[in-house]
This record gives C-alpha cells, sequence and structure tokens, in this order.
C-alpha cells in the first residue's frame, strides 16, 4: 500500500473511533420542554460541564453570576461550570426569534446530565417545515450548513478532538442524530504550515455501523493553504 493510501486509512480507522465516542456521549442527556410555568432544571456538578441546548437563539441573565462560569459555546448552546459544589440560583433566557421568556432553575442539588436539551411546543410548526426539506441525504447537508436543525433531529455541541494527524486537525462541533440519518459538523485545519492541502471528500473513507453508511462529505473549501489554512466540514452518514 502505497504511503498515501496508508496514511488515509489510518486516519479513517481514528475518524471512525473518535466518532463511536461522540455517540455514546448522547445518551447522557436529557430533554425538557417548556410549558411556561414550570422552572427548567438545569442539574449542577462541581468539576463538570452542563451544556444547555435551548431551542432558539437566546440572551441569558443570571440572578448571581459570580457563582457559576459561563461560556456561549454557539448561538443555541450555553456552557455552565459551578464554581462551588453548592449552588441554588435562577436563571432567565430570552428567546431572540420568539421573544420568549424562559425561567431556569441551576442547581447542584438536581439530578446531572452533561447536556439538557429544551423544546419549545411554539416552534414545532417550522421544524415540521424544516423536516420535509431534510428527508434526503441533501436535505440534511443543507440542514446542517444552515445550521437549523430539522424536527426529530438531536443537537449535541462538542469541541472533541477526533483526529491530530498531519497533514490534519479535525474538532467535532456538532454531533446530529435521528433515527434515519446521523451527522457531524468539524473543523478540518492544516497541521502543515504554508503548505497547500487539498481537501478530497472521496478520500474520506469512514465505516462506522452505529452512525450507518457514509453518503456524504463536502468541505465549505477544498484546499487549505497559508492564506486560509482551516475549512468547516459537513458529514451525513444514513441507516
Amino acid at each position: 500500500m502505497r504511503p498515501a493510501r496508508l496514511a488515509l486509512a489510518r486516519l479513517a480507522a481514528r475518524f471512525a473511533l473518535a466518532l463511536l465516542a461522540l455517540v455514546a456521549l448522547g445518551a447522557s442527556a436529557r430533554d425538557v420542554t417548556w410549558d411556561g410555568t414550570s422552572y427548567l432544571p438545569i442539574g449542577l456538578r462541581l468539576g463538570s460541564d452542563t451544556r444547555l441546548r435551548m431551542p432558539e437563539e437566546f440572551d441569558d441573565a443570571w440572578e448571581r453570576d459570580t457563582e457559576v462560569a459561563v461560556t456561549t459555546l454557539d448561538p443555541q448552546t450555553l456552557i455552565i461550570r459551578p464554581r462551588s459544589d453548592a449552588i441554588e440560583q435562577r436563571l432567565t433566557l430570552r428567546g431572540r426569534r420568539t421573544g420568549t421568556l424562559y425561567l431556569a432553575r441551576a442547581s447542584t442539588s438536581l439530578p446531572y446530565t452533561p447536556l439538557v436539551v429544551v423544546r419549545n411546543a411554539a416552534l414545532v410548526g417550522d421544524a415540521a417545515t424544516q423536516a420535509t426539506a431534510a428527508l434526503t441525504v441533501v436535505g440534511v447537508l443543507r440542514s446542517m450548513m444552515q445550521g437549523i436543525a430539522p424536527a426529530g433531529f438531536h443537537v449535541e455541541g462538542s469541541s472533541r478532538v477526533l483526529l491530530e494527524q498531519a497533514p490534519y486537525r479535525i474538532v467535532a462541533r456538532e454531533f446530529w442524530s435521528s433515527p434515519r440519518f446521523n451527522g457531524i459538523v468539524a473543523d478540518l485545519a492544516s497541521t502543515v504550515a504554508g503548505a497547500t492541502i487539498p481537501v478530497v471528500p472521496a478520500n474520506i473513507v469512514l465505516r462506522a455501523p452505529e452512525l450507518g453508511t457514509l453518503r456524504a462529505a463536502a468541505p465549505e473549501r477544498f484546499e487549505l493553504d497559508a492564506a486560509s489554512p482551516a475549512t468547516r466540514l459537513f458529514l451525513v452518514f444514513a441507516r
């Protein structure tokens, strides 16, 4: 086997193992529905992160923000880490699309899960419309590129390094899952400074039965160089 093909085979094997690790993360998520009357439960644990995935873009306001370290992963995802082992406070989030005021209870006394996904019934109609366009591989790929999850999809933010082997470094940003399709949104960067590196989707051969068969691999750029050393990579698997 030529060195180039051997390198690609090793890349595929490592990438597949990393993707399987991402699948395991989905088992520890908790879905909650906003009903307009009950506080959203957000369990915290000292030394751990809680990712709060909202149904729309939002602005947040904490009762006492000195008690938690908060970062925004993307317009719909908040990463929360408590600074002590006893936290009990309220969080208000305002949806930018609907104007909905979501009220949440963040507490270390609540059961901890690393991911809390919030649903809003008022957005079901929009999601149903999106689902029609996402019944094909191309539709799922388009939705991932637009950053709009169709109905039936669970999206989890990530910062996991999938591969770090010359000439590539691949970091997962989102893992999309549904009964029929799975997808990965990742950042692909060159590790060879100043070199021109082609990005050839046909050479990305991944076999991950738990995800399905790789049906599409689309980078935003097909060449990495000194001026543009990184690009976004979209992968779609069908069961």
